[in-house]
């Protein structure tokens, strides 16, 4: 099962991404190996991954300028077939965020622009049955959050606020959320289920039920930009009708996309996940 009109929300700005080996020490100067500019943002990345896999997808967020930046992004979402007509287009920069990749494929993450932005409220963007909403925006939608009806299937990608309003499932890295506090979000009903994941170690998928250890195929990073946001597009896109299988595509959708920098497509997802495994902790 797959929902039938998916909202990203989140962040919205083109990407600056640049390959080095390893950061300078203070004040050093070094040259990356390659670099590549793309559109990005958690909503774009999650957006784009859904409307790969043929779905109906809009993005929604902060706004964006009408300058050449803001022009790229719209071009994107046009190509890409992703709804952008919530979009606030206002008199001031596209926010924009560098990106610098070590040779392990961790990354060190610069963004600026977004103290000038509006962002939508989502009382005003409607008839979605599936939203998907990154850390970054949650101060600006916290409120929001909490009068969004029941019927619609709430995915958050990242950690940041403190979350007082329910949502279905969080897909968090480990190093943003400790066990403890996740063990806390579900034993007092703030969420149904928690993908803990960790780049090549075993992730782990909490819920009242219980702990479940996910083990993902060998791989390596080559660079983990959009490999969390396409984990948690997959279950925005898929729900937890089938838990099991769709835990394992989303992580499979993140393991592509770390490990081959390009769009997991469904073909590739059903491959990846026949080797992952999922087994009680």
């Amino acid at each position: 099962m797959s929902f039938n009109n998916i909202l990203s929300f989140g962040t919205l700005n083109p990407d600056f991404i640049y390959f080095i080996d390893e950061l300078p020490n203070l004040g050093g100067d070094i040259r990356s190996n390659k670099y590549l500019i793309r559109a990005g943002g958690t909503a774009t990345n999650c957006a784009e991954n859904i409307a790969n896999w043929g779905l109906n997808v809009g993005v929604a967020g902060n706004s964006i300028g009408s300058d050449e930046f803001g022009k790229y992004m719209i071009k994107h979402f046009e190509n890409s077939n992703i709804n952008y007509e919530n979009i606030i287009f206002e008199n001031h920069d596209t926010p924009t965020c560098s990106i610098y990749v070590d040779k392990n494929g961790e990354r060190t993450i610069i963004s600026s622009g977004y103290n000038f932005c509006k962002w939508n409220n989502l009382k005003e963007v409607k008839n979605f049955d599936s939203l998907i909403v990154d850390r970054y925006s949650i101060p600006f939608i916290k409120q929001d959050l909490e009068s969004v009806s029941h019927d619609v299937f709430i995915t958050q990608a990242g950690y940041q606020e403190e979350i007082t309003y329910k949502i279905n499932f969080l897909v968090v890295s480990k190093d943003e959320i400790d066990v403890i506090e996740a063990n806390r979000l579900i034993n007092e009903e703030y969420v149904d289920w928690i993908l803990l994941t960790s780049s090549n170690l075993p992730a782990r998928l909490i819920s009242k039920d219980g702990v479940l250890e996910i083990t993902p195929p060998d791989f390596k990073t080559i660079n983990s930009t959009g490999a969390g946001d396409a984990t948690a597009a997959y279950i925005g896109a898929f729900g937890v009708e089938n838990l099991i299988e769709n835990v394992k595509g989303a992580c499979a959708s993140g393991a592509i996309v770390a490990g081959t920098n390009e769009l997991p497509t469904m073909e590739k997802i059903k491959e990846v996940s026949e080797l992952i495994e999922i087994k009680p902790r």
